[in-house]
């Protein structure tokens, strides 16, 4: 290590340079994946949705909040 009044000023900035660059780093990977989610990277097998009627349930059960 560095020997005199600068060295912890040294160690700051290399602390915060090093922080910035990781910060970059992971935006970018966040505007990476979502780039990649937005080309279609969904299953293709959708799950059978309702219909959106009502359907009426097999047992007559209430239900107390």
């Amino acid at each position: 290590a560095g020997r005199g009044p600068a060295a912890p000023l040294t160690w700051v900035i290399a602390g915060g340079l090093v922080g910035l660059l990781f910060a970059v780093l992971l935006v970018g990977f966040m505007l990476y994946r979502m780039k990649k989610k937005d080309e279609g990277s969904y299953s293709l097998e959708e799950p059978k949705q309702a219909n959106g009627a009502y359907q009426k349930p097999q047992r007559q059960e209430e239900f107390y909040a």
